[in-house]
């Protein structure tokens, strides 16, 4: 129990350092099933952080107004290793991504503006969801 404590609070500590690098990403804890509703404009950013993510696949799914104004990053975190998936631009108004993990682990989905996107849509709000 006292590893799986430490685990989780090096997993954070290494969440919060990875998102100190990116746009003022503010972690949450989500959920299968759960549906998740925020607004960004510019330079911001935010992050979903899905504990236990299904190896044989998890479904991300964002809904905006705008398309070309978001983006999404991935992170795939496990054994006490991150993995850098890389970014996806939101280019529709209903968005789905997603994959399968060889591994358990955490899912971090960080969420921020198209840089040039801004002066156009200075405030893109966005329904975002996993299953």
């Amino acid at each position: 129990m006292k590893k799986r404590i430490s685990t989780f609070f090096a997993l954070i500590l290494g969440i919060s350092l990875l998102f100190s690098l990116t746009a003022s990403a503010n972690p949450s804890i989500v959920i299968y099933g759960g549906t998740y509703y925020n607004a960004l404009s510019a330079g911001q950013g935010y992050a979903y952080v899905l504990p236990n993510a299904k190896t044989t696949g998890t479904s991300v799914k964002i809904t905006t107004n705008t398309a070309n104004t978001l983006q999404l990053h991935y992170y795939w975190s496990y054994n006490n290793t991150t993995l850098d998936l890389g970014t996806a631009i939101v280019n529709n108004t209903t968005y789905y991504s997603g994959s399968a993990y060889y591994s358990p682990g955490t899912l971090i989905t960080v969420v921020e503006r198209v840089p040039g996107s801004t002066t156009a849509y200075p405030n893109v709000a966005y329904t975002i969801s996993f299953n």
